[in-house]
């Protein structure tokens, strides 16, 4: 097995972080998921669930809050249920 490793900025991880609790997946998964998945062939459940979520407007409006919220702490949501009831979904 190999290891990849990127820098990038808290609030990256962050965002990648909220996008990847969203689909249900762990961050590794929506990182490959996103890069390695080719996009013709993808299965009805690893459609794009960004664009999924952004066609309702009232989960658009609180997926950017989520997004571009700056928080004083770093939040870790254990599955898509607790990032749900944080957001008030």
């Amino acid at each position: 097995m190999s290891r990849l490793t990127i820098e990038i900025e808290p609030e990256q991880h962050r965002q990648i972080k909220t996008l990847a609790t969203f689909a249900g997946m762990t961050i590794k998964e929506f990182i490959l998921s996103k890069t390695l998945t080719p996009s013709d062939s993808e299965s009805p459940q690893s459609e794009n669930t960004t664009a999924r979520l952004m066609g309702s407007p009232r989960n658009a409006q609180r997926l950017r809050e989520a997004i571009s919220s700056k928080t004083p702490k770093h939040l870790i949501f254990e599955t898509t249920e607790d990032l749900k009831r944080a957001l008030g979904i």
